[in-house]
């Protein structure tokens, strides 16, 4: 079954603009436990080769079963903190397992998940955590010659409102919890039951502006994460049983929605590369242990580099992400299907079908368009001025203070992206 066409959400019928009850009470963790039951052994996630060198972590293929049972587990401690409905717990993590399985859990323990980028400084993480009142904090021991632990652990003593740190080893400093001791815990998993939410409270996910910084935490309901994921997989054509490879960060809207999320709605395979090396991506692009038709997930300015080392023949597609601001080539060297996905800061990803060798990605608000099959979650315009405006709930983001959301936008308003594109023939051949 085409995985777009089983996720088609609900739409009032009364104003096309408006979600409907089901996106209201959307969770992530209802979403996982029914592709669980549904394909308890099929692949969910593949952890990169040779992550062993860089984490000392054993690389694993996740069935659905196994990652749900994990996730349970660590669903059970993350709500036996004691934190308040709603808590912030921050995760500091690059792409792998452990990211996912921890975002995961965190939402169904009734916490607030938010993403805290591996690469930034210690400024830069002293500033995240107070702007967004992050209570506990997951993280890795080794990341390369990074030692995050450690990290925080001297955070924790400039910053006295972070209660707990978790970690996965090795090297899990003394006084962080050992995190792969508790998913290694003996007795049955627990059972999947999410945390109650607070009256009026929505679950979802805080993240930073790229343009703004680490002091400016935005939230954003995971329905809408949904919505955006939903988009993405319309344009790129992602079935159950393939495999989402991916470059991009767990670590923002865009690395969070063309991955793990797309990956639980279309029932493809996650294969998320925390650290990039071109001879192992090679080598797991050839896949001699999980062959399936693969979606490349790489940052845009990758491409002729991705074109000039070659692609075997089970890449089916590659999604390349452009980060505003962006100017593109008018030719360009790809001989495979290709995905742009323009991605306006936290705010929204715009994605398209490239058609031949341009970059298709049209911005006129065209309700027959190619767009037409998403066009109630998000819209997209320009002005005379050539500025991008958005609409929809795929961009319903929000500010974020002190632990607490400001106000939802009212459905079907227009957002300011704060971006302009330069457009030659309706085709965006820039954006500043």
């Amino acid at each position: 079954m085409n995985a777009t066409a089983a996720m088609k959400p609900p739409v009032d019928k009364g104003h096309d603009d408006a979600p409907d009850l089901a996106w209201e009470a959307m969770r992530l963790s209802g979403l996982v436990s029914a592709a669980t039951l549904r394909h308890p052994e099929r692949l969910a996630l593949l952890d990169q080769p040779g992550r062993e060198d860089w984490s000392g972590r054993p690389r694993i293929a996740w069935t659905y079963s196994t990652a749900d049972e994990i996730r349970r587990r660590l669903a059970a401690f993350f709500a036996g903190l004691g934190l308040a409905p709603g808590a912030v717990v921050g995760l500091c993590l690059p792409g792998g397992s452990e990211a996912c399985l921890s975002l995961l859990a965190v939402e169904e323990a009734g916490l607030t998940p938010c993403l805290l980028p591996a690469g930034w400084s210690d400024d830069e993480l002293a500033a995240g955590l107070e702007a967004a009142n992050v209570q506990a904090v997951v993280t890795q021991g080794v990341i390369g010659e990074q030692r995050p632990a450690e990290t925080f652990c001297r955070l924790a003593s400039r910053y006295f409102g972070l209660r707990f740190l978790c970690a996965f080893g090795p090297l899990v400093p003394d006084g962080v919890i050992d995190l792969d001791r508790v998913i290694l815990g003996s007795g049955d998993a627990p059972s999947s039951r999410p945390v109650p939410l607070a009256d009026g409270r929505e679950t979802g996910l805080v993240t930073f502006s790229r343009r703004a910084g680490a002091g400016h935490p935005v939230f954003r309901p995971f329905r809408s994460t949904v919505a955006a994921a939903v988009t993405v997989l319309v344009a790129a054509k992602i079935e159950a049983g393939e495999r989402i490879l991916s470059l991009l960060a767990p670590d923002d809207h865009r690395g969070i929605t063309t991955g793990l999320i797309a990956s639980f709605l279309s029932g493809a395979a996650l294969e998320h590369h925390g650290l990039f090396d071109g001879r192992m991506l090679m080598d797991a692009l050839a896949q001699p242990s999980h062959p399936m038709p693969t979606h490349l997930v790489a940052p845009g300015w990758m491409e002729p580099h991705i074109a000039k080392a070659g692609l075997p023949p089970s890449v089916r597609s590659v999604i390349l992400v452009h980060d505003a601001p962006v100017r593109f080539r008018a030719k360009t060297p790809l001989a495979r299907r290709v995905v742009d996905i323009l991605s306006l800061d936290e705010l929204a990803l715009v994605a398209r079908a490239r058609r031949g060798d341009q970059f298709a990605l049209t911005l006129a608000d065209d309700p027959a368009g190619a767009n037409a099959p998403t066009r109630h979650l998000m819209r997209v315009r320009t002005d005379a001025d050539g500025a991008i405006q958005v609409a929809g709930l795929a961009c319903d983001i929000r500010s974020f203070e002190r632990g607490q959301s400001g106000p939802a936008t009212p459905p079907g308003e227009w957002r300011s992206s704060g971006f302009k594109a330069e457009v030659f023939a309706g085709i965006v051949i820039g954006v500043g």
